[in-house]
């Protein structure tokens, strides 16, 4: 029993220990991103586009004008068109596109916001689409019903929502706006195909510029694995770590033994 009592103390440490770690890469991250955007994740003083680090982020391929760009009652709602693309085993092309969904506010509490609501008003259909917080920041994402933030076009295509709300965490209406959604807005995938016919290969850093719409972009890393992790700020989490560890580590197995 004892040699068990053993086992789970050690798999708990090793469990904190990761933890610190990770919340030493989040520490990290938010000081990154609250060094780039100040108190406003959009300022027009910036020849950075708005939200630019949020989705040029994702993989593979992102369009830098929106899909959805929504201004009413003090938020900011915007969709835009993101595709995942590779090369499969039997040489085919295979791009998958999405739309990755932001809001924002610079001046409402955006942590009364819960979630988007597509409606399409003839037939008073509606799909919910649940909005998470971007680690610390004051801005939410759309995401899927596995927590992910890709939200598959084929959703506004093959129904037709004419209305988007933003819907309180007591159910109450945000804010209502027209939404006008058709495949014309997606352009990344017949593009990606007709760069892999004339060139047998998916575009990257250097040749996204041959693509014939110069609003599409590849993936930027901007939080790389040179700055991701403050060296400072690990140090000091893992040393308040190991003084914890040890002291528990006595009152536990030494200090009680004495006393046995």
């Amino acid at each position: 029993m004892r040699i068990f009592g053993r086992f789970l103390y050690a798999l708990m440490a090793v469990g904190i220990f990761l933890l610190v770690f990770t919340y030493s890469i989040d520490i990290t991250a938010n000081r990154f991103y609250e060094e780039v955007f100040g108190a406003s994740l959009t300022d027009d003083t910036d020849d950075v586009p708005d939200f630019y680090y949020f989705y040029t982020s994702i993989p593979d391929y992102h369009k830098s004008n929106p899909i959805i760009s929504i201004d009413q009652d003090g938020y900011q709602i915007r969709g835009y068109e993101i595709a995942t693309a590779e090369i499969n085993d039997q040489e085919q092309l295979v791009v998958l596109e999405y739309i990755y969904i932001i809001v924002y506010s610079d001046t409402e509490d955006l942590s009364l916001i819960s979630e988007i609501s597509l409606i399409e008003a003839n037939t008073e259909d509606e799909f919910i689409i649940p909005l998470t917080k971007f680690k610390t920041l004051n801005i939410l994402n759309g995401v899927n019903d596995k927590g992910q933030i890709y939200i598959p076009k084929e959703l506004f295509l093959e129904n037709d929502f004419d209305k988007i709300n933003l819907i309180g965490k007591d159910e109450s209406i945000i804010t209502e706006s027209a939404l006008n959604i058709t495949e014309y807005d997606f352009t990344i995938k017949q593009n990606l195909e007709s760069f892999f016919q004339e060139y047998d290969a998916l575009p990257d850093e250097e040749t996204i510029e041959n693509l014939q719409d110069d609003l599409i972009g590849v993936r930027i890393i901007h939080l790389d694995e040179d700055n991701q992790l403050n060296g400072s700020v690990l140090m000091v989490n893992l040393a308040i770590y190991f003084i914890v560890l040890a002291l528990a580590t006595y009152l536990i197995f030494f200090r009680r033994r004495k006393y046995d």
